[in-house]
């Protein structure tokens, strides 16, 4: 609240004051009063209307400037309803009045929104749970007829179960804090879990496995973890270029953390491309064509790197990577050491 704009919306009543002052002075000289007079009445007047101006700024500005230092401090803005002292004068009361209203209907609007989403998320996980027993019966009928075709189709219900996996931990990420436990974890044996999950393909792909170190304890949830370090694993996979793929999965300790690498052999990742890995349906060229069972199409839906960013942050992880083109990809994953160390993310 400045001054300048104060006195600019009130210039009005300067213009009443000085056409008073104006008929004032008028009669005076008609009524052959004191010229003098008239000239201190007016510089008295003006002189009292700043005064009453000024003060009134004054009031008005060291109200709204704690308001607004309340505002500053609180995290929930909207609540500033509740923070804002009783007023004496009307307009305060008024104001204070309008804001409650207001804040209340929006708190009002927002849970309506909070259960529409609720309950959908809650249809989408119930619907994934039903789609998974079709997949699992059509998973068993091609394991009692194996052939060159049979092994293709399976090749497609491993990668639309992982899709619907996908889509369940995407419905939850927005609750993952009601829905993980963080306790210590055996780095080898979520590692190991996520391995004999991938084993056919890792076949498929004549994949060399090279496992070091992981003989460690971290703080993290062992499900949320799988499926991140499924998706790192399913993204080296899709975007293997050579025979036959290489696969490092090492950990290291440091001062105050464990990282965890998992670096591939694949086509790696343009330069330009590498800051976007993480962003949401972000699939970059060679997401657009990757070879498949039935040839080049898009396999890519930009969700995989961008769903682990996010409950990495929401575990008290960090996540990065490393790429160079034709040379192949190494991510990251940070584990803070200490129990606690998670609960300050």
């Amino acid at each position: 609240m400045r001054w300048i704009d104060y006195g600019k919306e009130r210039i009005y009543q300067l213009g009443i004051i000085l056409t008073l002052l104006f008929i004032m002075e008028t009669l005076l000289l008609i009524l052959e009063g004191s010229f003098w007079i008239g000239v201190v009445l007016a510089f008295f007047a003006i002189s009292v209307w700043f005064l009453i101006l000024f003060l009134e700024f004054y009031r008005k500005k060291r109200y709204f400037d704690r308001i607004f230092e309340c505002l500053e401090q609180l995290d929930k803005k909207y609540l500033i309803a509740e923070m804002v002292e009783n007023g004496v004068r009307q307009e305060e009361v008024l104001l204070k009045e309008i804001l409650r209203q207001s804040g209340k209907a929006m708190t009002e609007q927002v849970n309506q929104y909070k259960f529409a989403g609720q309950e959908y998320k809650e249809y989408i996980e119930l619907w994934i749970h039903e789609v998974k027993l079709p997949i699992a019966a059509a998973k068993m009928m091609v394991e009692n007829s194996r052939n060159e075709v049979t092994e293709n189709i399976e090749e497609e219900l491993n990668r639309i179960e992982e899709y619907t996996e996908q889509a369940l931990f995407y419905a939850r990420s927005s609750y993952v804090e009601k829905d993980y436990l963080i306790k210590k974890v055996l780095l080898l044996e979520v590692v190991n879990s996520v391995v004999l999950q991938n084993k056919k393909m890792l076949i498929r792909k004549k994949a060399q496995m090279n496992l070091q170190g992981l003989e460690k304890e971290v703080f993290s949830d062992s499900k949320w973890l799988a499926f991140i370090l499924n998706q790192i694993l399913s993204n080296s996979m899709k975007y293997a270029d050579k025979e036959p793929l290489k696969l490092e999965i090492y950990a290291e300790e440091e001062k105050e953390a464990v990282c965890l690498f998992i670096r591939d052999n694949g086509m790696g990742i343009p330069q330009s491309e590498v800051s976007r890995v993480f962003e949401k349906g972000f699939t970059g060229e060679k997401g657009r064509r990757i070879m498949g069972v039935f040839g080049y199409r898009n396999q890519a839906t930009g969700l995989g790197l961008f769903l682990c960013k996010e409950l990495c942050k929401k575990l008290g992880h960090a996540l990065s990577l490393e790429s160079e083109e034709g040379i192949g990809t190494t991510v990251c994953i940070v584990f803070p050491k200490g129990s606690m160390t998670w609960m300050e993310k």
